[in-house]
């Protein structure tokens, strides 16, 4: 067997985990692949891919701060690879980081913080690119209360979570030994 993409299967049997609502699973998973990939080409795709992942099982464990110190961490890595910051990629991944970080504070009844999020959110990608941080943060501006429920339907709506049965590729999923964690 080719370990070269180990750390992909990995991750699939993470999302796996994820959907039947193991998000502390779904964690070790992600943290191993995380930790496999880092040396490999294109490690930075991995890096965001694995990260988003990690984060969505945070959020649904309503770890909310962890996930904004998750966000703060990357963004602060993602900044400091100037030669990636003209890439629309990067720039999409750099924005979505901003508009977790806004979600989580919306989710801690934090109008203020979760603006100042959206907003950064929405000077790196237009926003009818981020539609979710755009709409939020229309939504704090006049005053709205906003229930968890309506924060979710609208996460739905827009298609935040990228962790979703029908994104994963399940007959590919390595389950890690209970020997290995990285947690």
């Amino acid at each position: 067997m080719d370990n070269t993409n180990l750390h992909y299967n990995i991750a699939e049997q993470g999302k796996v985990f994820a959907t039947q609502g193991n998000h502390k699973e779904a964690l070790r998973h992600y943290k191993e692949a995380l930790r496999m990939s880092q040396q490999i080409p294109q490690a930075d795709i991995f890096f965001q891919h694995y990260s988003q992942c990690a984060m969505e099982s945070l959020e649904q464990m309503k770890s909310y701060l962890e996930v904004i110190t998750f966000c703060d961490k990357c963004i602060a890595f993602m900044e400091s690879k100037e030669d990636l910051q003209a890439h629309p990629v990067f720039m999409k991944y750099l924005a979505s980081l901003w508009e977790r970080k806004g979600i989580q504070y919306l989710y801690l009844n934090d109008k203020e913080e979760a603006i100042t999020a959206f907003e950064k959110a929405i000077a790196i990608q237009k926003p009818s690119k981020i539609p979710l941080a755009q709409e939020l943060h229309n939504w704090c501006k006049r005053g709205y209360t906003i229930s968890h429920q309506q924060i979710e339907g609208l996460n739905k709506k827009h298609h935040y979570y990228i962790v979703r049965k029908d994104t994963i590729n399940s007959k590919i999923a390595i389950e890690l030994p209970e020997m290995i964690n990285p947690l």
